[in-house]
């Protein structure tokens, strides 16, 4: 089957995003060059700077795709109960567990909080996340930071701890409904 444009760009972007995460669990981030994640990936440089602008564009790119997949595993959901929501969103953690282990190891989850601060915001404001009291940044700030610590704690563990045991914490100490 041929591919088309659209296709083949985002089999693109995904391998020069393969190739950033692959060197990262390797050498330290700040070591990185352009030029050795094209060579990773197989890609010119050309076709890095069409895609990405930078390398912090390309985890982003991907926190961005994880969040996609996380929206449209919700979709198919009817009712969605804290217990729905956090067993997707653990999971899909699990799913990225390379990403995961590249971020912690190069100190990157700054990153993180600021993706997932945007995302629990945008959840919250949605309505999809339902908070017991009236939300505000301190409250996001605070759902988001505790997840960020959790995901680098269970990283650290190697992800020992099941997705059921982490929704069972997060639905203790979260101020969701």
């Amino acid at each position: 089957m041929k591919l088309n444009r659209h296709q083949k760009r985002e089999q693109t972007r995904q391998r020069i995003i393969l190739g950033l995460f692959e060197l990262m669990l390797e050498k330290n981030y700040a070591d990185i060059t352009v030029k050795a994640i094209c060579k990773q990936a197989n890609v010119s440089r050309m076709t890095f700077y069409r895609n990405f602008h930078t390398k912090e564009e390309v985890i982003k790119s991907q926190f961005e795709m994880v969040y996609g997949y996380f929206i449209q595993r919700l979709s198919t959901q009817k009712y969605l109960a804290f217990y729905d929501v956090a067993t997707i969103f653990f999971t899909l953690i699990k799913e990225n567990k390379l990403m995961m282990e590249a971020l912690v190891q190069n100190n990157l989850t700054n990153l993180l909080l600021e993706s997932l601060s945007t995302y629990i915001k945008t959840l919250v404001d949605q309505q999809i996340l339902i908070t017991r009291e009236q939300s505000s940044q301190f409250l996001v700030a605070m759902i988001s930071g505790g997840l960020t610590e959790v995901i680098v704690v269970w990283t650290k563990n190697d992800m020992q701890q099941s997705v059921e045991e982490l929704v069972i914490f997060a639905s203790k100490y979260m101020h969701l409904k």
